[in-house]
């Protein structure tokens, strides 16, 4: 068997704490006398707990996950008893040099010149035992030549190195084979790879290549890696035995860089591939190469069309914060296709945020969108939908949260039958040619909480039982919206103040329509927006031109044209006979996709509800009592609103509008404003006795700072109530 000579050269992983391992001594031992004292004992203090660090480390005693966690824990392994002589002879020479100065140096560096003398002895035991660490680490400190084995042609490749090293030296480094002269060394085998480095001869680099080494073992191209070395005439080779999954086209790795990579999504590969019990198919992370900086968004019926599925089997969500990651579902049946029953009414509970579930989405995640922030006040709901799309399932479903959840609901309703369950709920209804009158009693409501907030300094809605959460609900918005009406205009004008107002004032705009087109909402792209943007948005089965309309992050690519009218059990006939009998599959009815503030954009399926009739609370209907013209209501839905002013009058009285309202009984009728001395004095008295801080009391009392200050002080001056301490007040009778 010939051998080959090589280089064999040190990692600076091993070859920086050798270095270390070898100077520290004697240059610890020279400086250290020299320092100021303060210093010159704290050196040597570390030198004494690096000995203990070292000493614990090499009796095995110091934790796996300590040593893991430097990140060296191999050499900190292979080197573990020079460590523990270096910093044994480094404490030797620093610590008696911090406490006897330069002569103890002096006598251990050079008492060598005087052997006779005890300090001679000493120094010379001391360099010796330097010398023998230092020859220990010449292999982590300098380049070295060795031989290595070169395999005669003709003999056996059996498995570990030295076959692995024949194969090289028949097929690639010996004279006539692919690469002369490039030899493999350093090989370590692992069983499923194994990694070696290529020397090329001196002056020359390597340029061994993968198909030259796959077609010596045997493997794939793609198999073969390289990573470069310390200097051109050197690299590191990995070679796979097992190809790796995105080659596997039986993996969901290999069906995506076979059919979606190369065209669809560029510059992405996927991660942590897994099957989802949920589903009977597959999920992963779709992430972006390390060149690429975010994931692309895709088409989602190429996306569909490159995995041979079908719409309703293939989910795409993009992350929420992280552009470089992406999910992906394909399916082998959508679990949402026997429909979503509705679990009962205590779903619809809205959490301290404000959200509510509306459905269940494909991950088994509920799809949740919000209705109001306690912070940031009511958020809009936009749902758009073509007939049979499942539109009033949904407006049914948001409305009946709304009414549980102790909301006022001002329904407008074009069609006159779109949802009685609706018309049912609500405080104020108003139907077919007079729904403009809903709209007209929702913004005097608004202009009336626009002057109620001034005057009071509310920064933030904060709803009581007398002051709720409203929601105003618009169906078929289209219907009221056309421009060339009067109605149409004005019906436009209060929904765009309602839309950029409302939310500071507690109330909600439903809009519900069959597009999000401007020219479908009277032409107004700030009502989009401001309903879109600033809210919630349900999207399910529409125009496909919808997609390019829409904003929101997580709505990219997706095409709600593509959602089926139904779920799809086999591929439609070739050629139509009337002996083929019609399939009845199950409708896709609150099919689609839902985005909400902080909740992440997924095929979803609303709740399957016929009716909220069973659910609906009628002695529970509310109504703003803090609006005292709720009394008026039905005059005030007689008068148009006038564009150019932001007044509500009513001039003249005027019929009932016939429409369902909560009965006029005096029980119902609001009470007056409370005066802010009552309110102050209202506060106190349920805490009486109590010691109360002033930012309390604003916070109970809605009260601005000017005006609370200038109530308690007027207070405590007349004796009503006392000043416990700066800030606190009291009432004590």
């Amino acid at each position: 068997m010939s051998e080959i000579t090589v280089t064999r050269r040190p990692h600076a992983a091993d070859q920086v704490p050798a270095l270390v391992s070898v100077i520290a001594p004697p240059l610890l031992g020279a400086l250290t006398p020299l320092l100021e004292p303060g210093l010159a004992a704290l050196t040597a203090a570390a030198t004494v707990a690096g000995s203990a660090a070292f000493a614990t480390h090499y009796v095995g005693r110091i934790p796996d996950r300590v040593l893991n966690a430097t990140g060296l824990r191999d050499v900190l392994h292979a080197q573990r008893s020079t460590l523990l002589g270096s910093s044994l002879l480094t404490s030797m020479a620093a610590v008696p040099g911090a406490l006897l100065g330069p002569a103890y140096t002096d006598a251990l560096m050079a008492g060598v010149l005087d052997p006779a003398s005890v300090s001679g002895l000493v120094s010379a035991a001391w360099w010796s035992a330097w010398a023998t660490l230092t020859y220990k680490l010449r292999p982590a400190l300098a380049a070295r030549k060795v031989r290595v084995p070169a395999p005669a042609p003709g003999e056996p490749a059996g498995p570990g190195p030295g076959g692995l090293y024949k194969v090289w030296a028949d097929h690639i480094s010996r004279e006539g084979g692919a690469h002369p002269g490039q030899h493999l060394v350093g090989v370590s085998d692992s069983g499923e790879m194994w990694e070696g480095i290529i020397e090329a001869p001196q002056g020359k680099s390597v340029n061994v290549s993968a198909e030259s080494v796959g077609s010596a073992y045997r493997v794939p191209a793609a198999c073969v890696s390289f990573t470069p070395g310390h200097h051109p005439g050197e690299q590191y080779v990995t070679v796979r035995r097992t190809p790796p999954a995105e080659l596997d086209p039986n993996t969901m790795e290999g069906r995506w860089a076979r059919l979606v990579r190369p065209r669809v999504m560029p510059g992405t590969h996927l991660k942590d591939a897994q099957t989802d019990p949920a589903t009977g198919g597959w999920v992963a992370w779709v992430v972006a190469d390390d060149d690429v900086p975010a994931v692309p968004v895709p088409d989602r019926k190429q996306l569909v069309g490159a995995l041979h599925s079908a719409m309703t089997l293939v989910d795409y969500q993009p992350h929420a914060s992280n552009p470089r990651r992406g999910k992906i579902r394909i399916m082998e049946k959508n679990p949402l296709e026997d429909g979503v029953p509705f679990p009962g009414p205590q779903v619809l509970e809205p959490s301290t945020g404000g959200y509510i579930a509306i459905g269940r989405g494909v991950s088994g995640r509920v799809a949740r969108l919000q209705l109001f922030d306690p912070v940031l006040g009511a958020q809009h709901v936009f749902i758009a939908g073509v007939t049979g799309s499942g539109k009033g399932g949904v407006v049914q479903i948001v409305a009946l949260a709304a009414h549980l959840a102790g909301m006022a609901i001002i329904n407008g309703d074009p069609k006159g039958s779109s949802n009685p369950d609706v018309e049912a709920m609500a405080a104020y209804s108003a139907t077919g040619d007079d729904t403009i009158k809903s709209l007209r009693v929702a913004y005097a409501l608004l202009q009336h909480r626009i002057k109620e907030s001034a005057r009071l300094g509310r920064k933030n809605f904060k709803a009581t039982p007398t002051c709720p959460w409203v929601m105003v609900v618009i169906d078929e918005t289209h219907m009221i919206t056309d421009p060339s009406t009067e109605e149409g205009k004005e019906a436009v004008f209060v929904l765009d103040k309602i839309a950029a107002l409302g939310r500071n004032l507690g109330m909600t705009l439903l809009i519900v329509n069959q597009a999000v087109n401007a020219d479908k909402l009277g032409g107004s792209t700030a009502l989009r927006m401001n309903v879109i943007q600033g809210g919630a948005l349900v999207m399910l089965r529409t125009d496909s031109a919808q997609s390019n309309l829409v904003t929101v992050d997580g709505f990219e690519g997706i095409d709600p044209g593509a959602i089926p009218a139904a779920w799809s059990a086999e591929d439609e006939h070739l050629i139509w006979s009337d002996d083929i009998p019609i399939n009845d599959p199950k409708r896709t009815y609150g099919l689609g996709y839902v985005g909400s503030p902080g909740e992440p954009v997924q095929m979803m399926r609303s709740w399957i509800l016929e009716s909220a009739a069973p659910h609906i609370r009628h002695d529970r209907i509310i109504w703003p009592q803090d609006w005292s013209g709720w009394d008026d209501r039905h005059e005030i839905a007689e008068i148009p609103v006038n564009g150019d002013d932001d007044t509500a009058i009513v001039t003249s009285p005027g019929g009932s509008s016939g429409q369902y309202a909560p009965p006029l009984a005096p029980v119902f009728k609001a009470a007056a404003e409370p005066t802010a001395d009552a309110a102050v004095l209202a506060v106190l008295d349920d805490a009486l006795g109590m010691e109360v801080p002033k930012d309390d009391i604003r916070t109970l009392t809605g009260l601005n700072e000017k005006t609370l200050s200038n109530t308690l002080t007027a207070l405590v001056k007349n004796g009503t109530i006392e000043r416990a301490k700066p800030g606190i007040y009291r009432k004590n009778s």
